[in-house]
């Protein structure tokens, strides 16, 4: 079962890596992710995507509530709940006033926030681009409704000015890095750490600390 070897795959990164382990794996049941959980995992990925009202233009898969749920099992769990959404799907911004406020009311510990790159041949692709404009202001009010969240930056840096260095002097807490989540690369590690660093953030984790103590 395919479950079962990603549990077995979290519970040997648990042990032998000294890593925070998140896991993305869609819609569990509260036994699934108690099982995650006992395995080492700490965060579960779930995005909401978009508001409750914008939802049903995006997907019609499943429903906003669906994800609703899954996210409410996971902090009755006590894990760690990563949501956000994309912004420039054709949302207002009431929509995406919704979406920071639905986040709040659920205690989303993690809101990566993802700009639409509209590529071609894809059922988006005639919206127009969102503006760097947007997506500052769209990080700074999801702060203010989410003080206590960690907001990062996703898909989209590609549209900020030096990958994004403005984004965190508007309430951006972190960074998904490199080059596999992104649909088209910019960042890099490197160039993160060095663009961070000269925001005057520590991004050297623990145990790398730890290493060179020794």
């Amino acid at each position: 079962m395919e479950f079962d070897k990603a549990v077995h795959i979290f519970e040997t990164m648990h042990r032998e890596c000294q890593i925070d382990l998140c896991a993305s794996m869609g819609f569990l049941d509260e036994e699934q992710l108690h099982h995650l959980h006992e395995a080492g995992v700490t965060s579960y990925h779930h995005n909401i995507e978009t508001s409750k009202r914008n939802f049903p233009n995006i997907c019609t898969t499943h429903t906003y509530e669906q994800k609703v749920e899954t996210l409410k099992k996971v902090k009755a769990e006590g894990m760690r709940a990563c949501s956000g959404g994309i912004i420039g799907m054709g949302e207002t911004w009431e929509d995406r006033l919704d979406m920071a406020i639905s986040l709040a009311e659920l205690g989303i510990d993690s809101i990566p926030i993802i700009a639409l790159m509209p590529i071609q041949g894809t059922p988006l692709e005639h919206l127009p681009q969102v503006t760097e404009k947007e997506i500052l202001r769209t990080i700074a009010f999801f702060r203010y409704i989410n003080p206590l969240a960690d907001i990062r930056l996703a898909a989209g840096r590609a549209l900020l000015t030096n990958d994004g260095e403005l984004a965190f002097w508007s309430g951006a807490y972190a960074t998904i890095t490199g080059n596999m989540l992104t649909t088209a690369a910019c960042a890099t590690i490197r160039s993160d750490r060095r663009m961070l660093q000269g925001l005057n953030r520590e991004v050297t984790p623990d145990y790398w600390r730890q290493k060179e103590d020794e």
